[in-house]
C-alpha cells in the first residue's frame, strides 16, 4: 500500500510550545493588580480601601487582616483637621497683647528714629532700669543753659520726637531734674533749679504736645545725683531724666512716684 506523504496542511503538523502564555498573562495579571493597589493607595477613602482591604484577602485565602500603621497613619493626616485650622492661633496670634518689656523697647525703637530723623540720636542715652525706660537728655547746649530752667529750641524739637511715642504706647512718665554741683545765682538753690528743670519739661509736654497730665510727674534732685565718676562734667549733669513706665507696669498712680524712678535712675548710675 502507497505511504500517504505528509504535506504542509496536514493535520499531524507539530504545533509550536505556547506555555510561555499562561506565564506570561500570569505576570501581567499580577502588575495589574501592583498598579491597582498603588493607585488607590495615592487617595485613600477608608471605606473604599476596607473593601478592597477584604476582597484582596479573601482572593488570597486570608479571612482577617489588620491595617498598615502607615496607611492608617496617611488616612489619618488626610482626614484629620488640619492643626493651623483648629488652632488659628498657632499659626498667628494678633490679639496677644504685647507685655510691658516689649512696648518699652518700641518706645526705645520709635524715640532712636524720631531723634535720627532730626540729627538729636546723640543728645539722647537710654537705659533699662527695674521694668522702666530711662530717656536720659544730656544737656550740654541742648536741654538748658547753665543757671537757667527755660527750654531752648532745640529742647522743644527734642521733646516733640519723644513725647507722641511714649503717648502712642500708653506709657507715664517721672521726669528728674538735675543740676551740677555749682550754686545757682537765679535760684536759691539747686534743688529749686533741678526742680524746675523737670517741670518746664512737663509742661511742655503737656501744653504743647497734648500728654496726658494724670500720667506725669516731674521732681528735683539738684546735684545729688550726678553721672558716674562724671561729676566734675558740668554740663552732663545739667540734664533730664525721663522714666518711662507702660501702664501695664505702673500699676496704681502714674506718678507712683517720682521717687521710685529716682532709684531706678540711682542704680543707673552706679551701673
Amino acid at each position: 500500500m502507497a505511504r500517504r506523504r505528509k504535506g504542509k496542511g496536514s493535520i499531524d503538523a507539530p504545533h509550536m510550545d505556547e506555555r510561555w502564555a499562561v506565564s506570561y498573562l500570569d505576570m501581567m495579571t499580577v502588575l495589574f493588580l501592583t498598579f491597582v493597589v498603588l493607585f488607590s493607595m495615592s487617595s485613600i477613602d477608608a471605606g473604599k480601601y476596607e473593601q478592597l482591604k477584604n476582597s484582596l484577602a479573601k482572593g488570597f485565602g486570608q479571612e482577617e487582616t489588620e491595617l498598615d500603621d502607615r496607611v492608617a497613619g496617611i488616612e489619618a493626616m488626610q482626614d484629620g483637621p488640619d492643626p493651623d485650622e483648629q488652632n488659628p492661633a498657632s499659626a498667628e496670634e494678633p490679639g496677644v497683647p504685647q507685655t510691658a518689656g516689649e512696648k518699652l523697647e518700641d518706645i526705645q525703637a520709635g524715640v532712636q528714629a524720631n531723634l535720627t530723623r532730626s540729627g538729636q540720636e546723640r543728645a539722647v542715652e537710654f537705659d533699662h532700669v527695674n521694668g522702666a525706660l530711662v530717656i536720659r537728655i544730656l544737656s550740654g547746649e541742648t536741654m538748658f543753659d547753665p543757671d537757667d530752667a527755660s527750654l531752648s529750641d532745640s529742647a522743644t524739637t527734642l521733646l516733640a520726637g519723644i513725647t507722641p511715642v511714649i503717648e502712642s504706647e500708653g506709657g507715664s512718665v517721672a521726669v528728674e531734674g538735675h543740676a551740677d554741683y555749682r550754686q545757682p545765682l537765679n535760684y536759691e538753690s539747686n534743688w529749686e533749679l533741678s526742680a524746675d528743670r523737670a517741670v518746664q519739661v512737663v509742661r511742655h509736654m503737656v501744653d504743647a504736645q497734648g500728654f496726658p497730665p494724670e500720667l506725669a510727674s516731674a521732681t528735683g534732685f539738684g546735684s545729688t545725683r550726678p553721672m558716674e565718676g562724671q561729676r566734675d562734667m558740668l554740663d552732663r549733669n545739667r540734664r533730664v531724666d525721663i522714666v518711662v513706665q507702660t501702664q501695664d507696669d505702673a500699676g496704681a498712680d502714674a506718678g507712683a512716684d517720682a521717687g521710685a524712678g529716682g532709684d531706678a535712675v540711682e542704680e543707673a548710675d552706679e551701673t
